[in-house]
């Protein structure tokens, strides 16, 4: 059995009574894992952005979390966790890089499972926003973004605007680019919205998404094999295609979602879940 969640955004903001209550009910959602699903075994994939280490100063926020880290390096003994990195906490894959020896599971831009001989293939899914981005495309600009505001710290104020100095002054990772938004500050700014906003306006960006993962094509632009289901998150928005190529496994009760959405897979079938 594989059990997927994705978008937990634990430790999102310091104090705050309904992140509190989110991460409390994961914890709960772990200790139900343990005793039920996947006390014989199996796979938990965390499908990206199960931490915020967004303009948060990543050692607090995993301190702050520390009772989940436990329970997950404990679950780490019964079953398989695999660790697929998102825009939030692209980070980990650095620490991981680290600490490869010691760290106490996998990490990885995306991962490969089989399950009663159907195959699936797991990317968080900021990916498919660049992709499905008309007029910017670069994957290595955005992740050099992502992990920026994972390394700005505690900061209330406008990381943005102190990141995007810190590239403009490096152009590195801007490099080769030939099309840029005209402003792309601002390009890189709206990154920071949520994303039903994000997404949403005139470019119809959640619609494309939803398109790109499910089109053909994706075999070359994603690196998919012709045979696999596609399980992603990202959006926050279930969604689940009815030819089995995509499944959006929803989100950790986070807008415009409003459950704690997980995903089963159970002899070959996905299974969209509710805890």
């Amino acid at each position: 059995m594989i059990i997927v969640v994705s978008d937990v955004h634990l430790a999102e903001k310091a104090n705050d009574f309904q992140v509190q209550e989110d991460d409390q009910k994961f914890a709960d959602f772990l200790d139900f894992l343990v005793s039920g699903p996947l006390k014989d075994g199996g796979d938990l994939v965390l499908l990206g952005d199960i931490f915020d280490l967004w303009r948060r100063d990543f050692v607090n926020a995993l301190m702050e979390s520390e009772p989940i880290v436990s329970k997950l390096i404990n679950l780490g003994q019964k079953a398989n966790v695999h660790y697929v990195v998102g825009n939030h906490d692209y980070h980990m894959l650095r620490m991981c890089e680290l600490f490869s020896d010691k760290f106490p599971f996998s990490v990885s831009k995306d991962l490969r499972l089989q399950d009663g001989g159907k195959a699936f293939y797991f990317l968080h899914g900021y990916q498919l926003e660049v992709l499905a981005n008309p007029y910017y495309k670069s994957m290595s600009a955005y992740e050099t973004f992502a992990e920026g505001l994972c390394l700005a710290g505690d900061d209330t104020g406008n990381a943005a605007d102190k990141l995007w100095e810190s590239i403009e002054a490096s152009k590195s990772a801007l490099d080769g680019l030939k099309r840029l938004p005209a402003n792309i500050k601002e390009a890189l700014n709206s990154m920071m919205n949520s994303p039903d906003n994000r997404l949403s306006g005139s470019h119809k960006a959640h619609s494309l998404v939803d398109q790109v993962a499910t089109c053909e094509a994706r075999m070359i632009y994603l690196g998919m094999h012709k045979d696999e289901t596609l399980v992603f998150g990202h959006t926050h928005d279930p969604f689940h295609d009815e030819n089995c190529r995509a499944v959006n496994t929803g989100s950790w009760k986070k807008h415009p979602c409003r459950d704690y959405r997980y995903l089963e897979i159970c002899e070959g079938r996905a299974k969209p879940q509710t805890f």
